[in-house]
């Protein structure tokens, strides 16, 4: 009975901000946490995305998807609060709002995109485009004065500091290879540097996390359910202060300002397994894209090009979950591109499930065993 000697109550696998918010909040309620990482700590999807706290074209998304956004946006001020109280760095929290160029042009579209900001609590107005960027002409643009931004790598390191400042263990380059169990019960898990012993295991390992689990114990949580989709990214240098104050939105490009003045241009969507390389097509797109919205941006500076693996799911929607067969075992995945988001919601959610509290949010729709 090796795992009675284990040393720490939970361990989490996955250092994104899924894994990290929810070492927080159980390392909060009384447990030692230990984190593990495959590679750099919180450098994946958490890192790469592009830290809009809303999801984008949030109407299209089925109902449970916003449903957990709102709950996290709501919670967000709160959240960065606090992990500025316990470390020293700025996650760069700042509401910027989100002009869209195309939410749909019908009174239909425009009634569901109306509908769904009354029934989410976003303030939202219909303008033409140029009240905002004289250069641009579309009349019934969305406004949406209340959206908020994080810097992600910003948040990952503020995060990382009040983990650790709340005792939890955190090692990079250790991947898990496998779960050990006791009959139907989970001890701990396999690595490269040796078995790991405890009595609660939460998988948060976003694109990864299919392939941790053994798959014919969990009917609807194998590789094919979640899956990497690459988002390619740009940053404009802030050399040239190029201006932007607010996020500007059309045909599924994004340019968000950060507070030193640079820009970020996002992304595309691919299917195309686990590679993260960027492509010339993709950046030339983003970047004849974003100086068409924005064309202070022609001449300035490219800092960065990077990518990201976002974990995708078949129907959007995350898995939020103990294990219906292996007792002790935690999901919290498949946040797709609205992790950021959704952080401080599901950290609270996965944590009253595994202390055995009620939850806030119905759980039904987050099943593991849903399809």
């Amino acid at each position: 009975q090796s795992h009675v000697l284990s040393q720490t109550d939970c361990i989490i696998v996955g250092s994104g901000v899924a894994g990290l918010s929810s070492a927080l909040r159980l390392a909060k309620a009384g447990w030692r946490v230990t984190v593990l990482e495959r590679e750099e700590i919180g450098r994946e999807a958490s890192w790469a995305g592009g830290g809009i706290l809303c999801p984008l074209y949030g109407w299209r998304y089925p109902e449970p998807v916003m449903r957990l956004a709102a709950a996290g946006m709501a919670q967000y001020r709160r959240f960065t609060d606090e992990l500025s109280a316990n470390g020293h760095t700025d996650p760069e929290l700042f509401t910027s709002g989100m002009l869209i160029l195309d939410p749909g042009s019908s009174p239909a579209e425009q009634s569901t995109v109306s509908n769904w900001a009354t029934r989410y609590g976003i303030r939202h107005q219909w303008q033409d485009a140029s009240q905002h960027f004289p250069h641009l002409s579309q009349e019934r643009a969305l406004w949406l004065p209340d959206i908020e931004t994080v810097r992600n790598p910003r948040l990952m390191r503020a995060l990382v500091e009040s983990v650790r400042a709340a005792g939890v263990d955190i090692r990079a380059y250790t991947p898990v290879h496998g779960l050990i169990l006791d009959g139907a019960q989970v001890i701990g898990v396999r690595t490269e540097q040796g078995d790991l012993f405890a009595e609660h295991v939460l998988i948060t390992a976003g694109a990864w996390s299919g392939q941790l689990v053994p798959d014919p114990l969990i009917p609807g949580l194998s590789p094919a359910d979640i899956f990497p989709v690459r988002g390619q990214m740009i940053r404009f240098g802030a050399a040239m202060h190029t201006g932007l104050a607010t996020i500007l939105m059309d045909e599924g490009v994004y340019l968000i300002p950060r507070k030193d003045g640079s820009v970020v241009v996002g992304s595309s969507v691919e299917h195309v397994g686990f590679d993260k390389h960027t492509t010339d097509e993709a950046m030339t797109r983003l970047h004849r894209k974003a100086v068409e919205l924005w064309p202070n941006l022609a001449h300035a500076p490219i800092a960065q090009q990077w990518a990201g693996l976002r974990p995708g799911t078949r129907d959007e929607i995350p898995y939020i979950d103990a294990h219906p067969e292996i007792a002790g075992l935690f999901v919290s995945t498949g946040f797709y591109r609205n992790g950021l988001a959704m952080a401080p919601a599901v950290a609270e959610l996965i944590t009253d499930v595994m202390l055995g509290r009620p939850t806030q949010i119905d759980l039904g729709d987050y099943r593991i065993d849903r399809i």
